[in-house]
């Protein structure tokens, strides 16, 4: 069985990020940045709509920073029930 420092270690960690707002969707760049995958959870759906097209619902991040996230491994959902997928 794979330790979880080894999957941080590989990258092979999905991340989970509750709230997509302010301060969850400049986590999500972050660590997409930092090459893992990313499912993000909230309870408006036309904001996790919105963010897996690739459009920011935050004035001050750009389309393209989420786009490049997206790209990078990056799901948005309202299924709560996707958090088993993380860190299993």
């Amino acid at each position: 069985m794979i330790t979880l420092i080894e999957r941080f270690d590989n990258k092979n960690a999905v991340i989970g990020i509750l709230g997509l707002g302010y301060v969850g969707i400049p986590q999500g760049i972050s660590i997409t940045n930092a090459g893992f995958r990313v499912i993000g959870f909230d309870v408006v759906h036309h904001r996790t709509q919105q963010l897996n097209d690739g459009a920011s619902p935050i004035k001050h991040i750009s389309n393209a920073d989420i786009g490049q996230m997206c790209k990078s491994g990056f799901k948005a959902t309202t299924d709560f029930g996707r958090s088993k997928n993380v860190m299993r």
